[in-house]
């Protein structure tokens, strides 16, 4: 089954670094199409206000936007053309191009949507030469948008095929279980490397014993239970990998303990395993663990330099 991926493009390095992911992606995930978009950025308003003052100012109005189009469609060509000089087969390759309609992001989420496409992929640092993407507005709105749809983002140069799926037992991460099964799932690859790690902060209080007299009786309890809840959970998740098809070789499963930065440690266990896709579903277990614009996701992506994060959920 073909995997119809979204790439966002502007000529930057950034949309450059997202096309090097993928192509390092391909020949571990087979089936893997392309469409290579852009949107048109508004005219700008010196233009607008001169149309109603001059018909002369309209002609360049309509040339400066023809102009603009044929430079964003070489962008466009020459993407597709250095992913064919890499070996990718000419129908598996698509430009689209389109004027701004409504926004920036919203257009792309719109195409995401429409097109029905399994994920949508943009480079960490901007749809722009001039934006930075995290925090910017054009991230922050894709982000926030695209809850129903996969994102993927792409920081620069990693061994995309080295996954480590982070868990924490809520029906999200199951969804990203899923999202990276449909992706990896078919591939005749044996190098193809899945981590499904969680990770147990353990119980943190101010004065320890003092304040809770059996702390770590209390400890041991909670460890317990939270190793019994994740074993089930983990085995869950191998299995949707395994019915997939990928290999139980290629399958990895580990609980960190008592980890009091999270983030941190999926960093570390990322670094430590050499994976170069990082998984996170968007939220958490509860309300009050937001995994997207809370503490965790959002940090992940921030520090995750030259990492691949896909948001997922």
């Amino acid at each position: 089954m073909d995997k119809k991926i979204l790439v966002a493009i502007d000529g930057s390095k950034n949309s450059l670094a997202a096309l090097n992911y993928i192509n390092t992606l391909r020949p571990h995930c087979p089936h893997l199409h392309l469409v290579l978009f852009h949107v048109l950025p508004p005219v700008p308003l010196v233009y607008k206000e001169a149309v109603f003052k001059d018909s002369v100012d309209k002609k360049y109005l309509l040339l400066w936007k023809e102009k603009h189009l044929e430079a964003i469609e070489q962008v466009l060509r020459k993407s597709k053309d250095r992913l064919l000089r890499w070996g990718w087969e000419d129908p598996r390759v698509q430009i689209k191009a389109q004027e701004k309609r409504v926004g920036l992001a919203r257009d792309i989420l719109f195409e995401a949507r429409t097109g029905l496409y399994d994920a949508l992929v943009v480079g960490r640092r901007g749809l722009s030469k001039v934006e930075e993407f995290f925090l910017g507005s054009v991230s922050s709105k894709v982000l926030q948008g695209a809850r129903d749809i996969p994102v993927w983002l792409v920081g620069g140069k990693g061994e995309a095929h080295k996954i480590l799926l982070a868990l924490d037992g809520s029906e999200n991460a199951l969804r990203a279980v899923d999202h990276v099964s449909f992706i990896v799932g078919s591939s005749q690859s044996d190098q193809i490397q899945v981590l499904l790690l969680n990770t147990w902060p353990g119980l943190v209080t101010v004065r320890g014993p003092r304040l809770i007299p059996h702390l770590s009786s209390l400890k041991a309890s909670a460890q317990e239970k939270h190793k019994n809840k994740m074993d089930f959970f983990l085995d869950q998740a191998e299995n949707l990998l395994l019915e997939a098809g990928l290999p139980a070789r290629q399958i990895k499963k580990k609980i960190c303990w008592r980890c009091s930065d999270i983030t941190k440690s999926i960093l570390s266990e990322a670094e430590k395993g050499g994976c170069g896709t990082i998984v996170l579903g968007r939220r958490g277990i509860s309300k009050a663990q937001e995994f997207f614009m809370g503490s965790i996701s959002t940090k992940v992506i921030q520090l995750a330099g030259q990492k691949a994060v896909w948001i997922i959920g």
